[in-house]
């Protein structure tokens, strides 16, 4: 491998993954514009991390018991539920499976915004019957249920206040990370950059 080009590679590999690290700042940018049982329902957005490079992601709340507002910063631990290490440690729920079932079906908030009350009701749902938030029928839960194994969860990760046994403690998110494709994407243009101007360099020492 070319030095130069092992040397950015490294370090774009550095980009990727500092937002990824276990523990790490999370900052909520703004809730949803849609509305039900009396919360704000679907995708947020956040920001992982304080470096300039940090950008905004889709988050989705998982929690319905803790409130945050927007512009509101706090420590969070990261748990990856591809792995599925530190749930039940690090998260509010030990239960992998209903996480990633959550996960799932946040997937499902683009392909059918028509549903997105009933979607994030049961999400909530997952983690514990909650008194006056209930979908209008069990479609989602079975769909989740059905389906939700079939999901690479590597890019899907749990972002939980570190300090979550407090009573005002932060809510707890499900994050979706970039896929590990867009490091092989950003790899293989730089290969051509460097390919370029190494084919650019011989061609002026030889003329």
């Amino acid at each position: 491998m070319h030095r130069r080009f092992a040397g950015l590679l490294l370090a774009a590999s550095f980009v990727a993954a500092a937002p990824l690290r276990a523990q790490t700042s999370f900052t909520l940018v703004s809730g949803s514009p849609v509305s039900a049982f009396g919360y704000e329902v679907g995708p947020y957005t956040g920001i992982l991390g304080t470096s300039s490079a940090a950008q905004a992601l889709f988050v989705y709340c998982v929690d319905v018991a803790h409130t945050v507002a927007p512009g509101q910063v706090w420590e969070v631990n990261l748990t990856n539920l591809g792995t599925g290490v530190g749930v039940g440690t690090n998260t509010r729920s030990a239960n992998l499976a209903a996480y990633r079932q959550a996960a799932w079906l946040t997937t499902q908030y683009a392909l059918h915004p028509d549903a997105t009350a009933d979607i994030q009701a049961t999400i909530w749902n997952l983690f514990g019957s909650v008194a006056g938030i209930a979908p209008s029928s069990d479609y989602w839960f079975l769909q989740a249920q059905a389906n939700f194994a079939s999901l690479d969860y590597s890019g899907f990760l749990v972002a939980t206040d570190v300090n979550m046994v407090q009573a005002n403690s932060a809510q707890e998110f499900i994050v979706v990370t970039p896929e590990p494709s867009t490091i092989a994407l950003l790899a293989t243009g730089l290969l051509g950059v460097v390919g370029v101007a190494t084919r650019t360099r011989r061609r002026q020492r030889a003329g």
